[in-house]
């Protein structure tokens, strides 16, 4: 994978309208002392299970949230010789029961292990998600940044993976704050099917925003500094624990906080992240954080610079 922060990097002035290249390596640059930049310390675990029917079909359990009783949610394809009660036979070993079928509008199936933990079977033997093309290339650690500590998504916040230590103690030399806080994605590669993008909901997910970033943010608002997010969920957190004075509360809890343009940001100042599918929640935030109009020209300038998109591609800084 090589230096990671050595991705280019597109900045976009929001104030000016300008927009220029760079590289991750350079951040340190784009940001100010007194800014504070907030990493989401999440850590990734496969989100794939593969098997056999009882009669003898191969399916894939992908899934979209695991939940405390050690069932999980999932996508299981193909349907057409599974039912309430299947059993599915894995292929690295043991079995599943589908327990559910048909739940949400995206007919999803609730399963646990017929013995075991399903967390160990998918930390054991699972896959990660990942688009397409890069099946069977890398395997979960390659997804997890160097800081992830916190056990819990099934599909990675992918905006970390551009950091490295060297680049975190650049930041720091320069003067800015790195702090975290942690929001497990789930269900983030559940697709748009609504017609309109209000009509869609977002998945709760698990958040905390700890004591000393709650505190690093109120620092650096008595300074002037700027909150920068890295990644959506790192945006998502922040403005989900956020108070009326434009700091963070320390809190945990599940939000479905689902931003969209008209949307008021009460934390974060600037926003880094990759460049992002139509169709999803994520491009419908970086819509309402800097604007539809800049947001395409954006997308148009890093398409025409073959700028590289997705899982391994390159970010955008939205200033």
């Amino acid at each position: 994978l090589g230096r990671r922060d050595l991705s280019r990097m597109l900045v976009v002035d929001r104030s000016t309208k300008t927009i220029g290249d760079s590289r991750v390596a350079e951040l340190a640059h784009w940001l100010k002392p007194d800014d504070v930049l907030v990493l989401n310390n999440s850590k990734r675990i496969p989100g794939v299970l593969r098997g056999r029917t009882e009669v003898g079909g191969l399916v894939e359990l992908r899934f979209v949230d695991l939940g405390p009783d050690d069932t999980g949610l999932c996508r299981v394809f193909p349907m057409h010789d599974v039912s309430d009660g299947s059993t599915i036979a894995l292929r690295g070993g043991g079995e599943v029961e589908v327990a559910e079928m048909g739940i949400t509008k995206y007919g999803l199936s609730r399963v646990r292990a017929r013995a075991g933990s399903l967390r160990a079977m998918l930390c054991q033997q699972g896959t990660p998600i990942l688009g397409f093309f890069y099946e069977g290339l890398w395997c979960t650690d390659h997804l997890n940044p160097y800081y992830a500590s916190e056990e819990g998504s099934v599909e990675s916040p992918l905006a970390g993976l551009h950091f490295t230590e060297q680049l975190v103690t650049a930041l720091e030399n320069a003067g800015v704050t790195v702090c975290f806080i942690t929001l497990h994605s789930v269900g983030s590669w559940l697709p748009f099917l609504e017609d309109e993008v209000d009509q869609h909901e977002m998945w709760a997910e698990s958040y905390r925003v700890p004591e000393e970033t709650a505190a690093a943010i109120s620092s650096a608002r008595t300074r002037g500094g700027r909150v920068v997010a890295v990644g959506s969920t790192s945006l998502r957190a922040l403005e989900s624990a956020a108070t009326r004075s434009r700091t963070v509360e320390p809190s945990e809890g599940r939000t479905r906080l689902y931003i969209t343009p008209g949307y008021q940001f009460r934390v974060v100042d600037s926003y880094f992240t990759n460049f992002h599918q139509y169709q999803t929640s994520l491009i419908v935030l970086d819509a309402a954080f800097a604007g539809k109009t800049l947001v395409r020209r954006a997308y148009s300038a890093a398409s025409k610079r073959r700028y590289s998109f997705y899982e391994f591609g390159d970010a955008v800084l939205y200033l």
